[in-house]
């Protein structure tokens, strides 16, 4: 049996419609990201700041602790 085209509109509408509620949900989701990275700035920062310093102290590691067990 074959659909008629006002069926086939009719669960177009539909697919859309979910499709808009989950754009809603994501938009929603995104934005309260956004808020919480606003308000801890500094703190971002400073996490930005102790990862630079352990990748620092990595490479540092790395290039003189193959001569420390010689």
């Amino acid at each position: 049996m074959t659909r008629t085209d006002g069926e086939r509109i009719a669960a177009l509408e539909e697919r859309v419609a979910h499709v808009a509620e989950d754009v809603r949900s994501v938009k929603t989701q995104v934005q309260e990201m956004h808020d919480l990275l606003m308000q801890a700035k500094g703190a971002r920062w400073f996490i930005l700041a102790m990862a630079s310093l352990a990748g620092f102290l990595a490479g540092i590691a790395h290039k003189f602790l193959p001569f420390i067990g010689k």
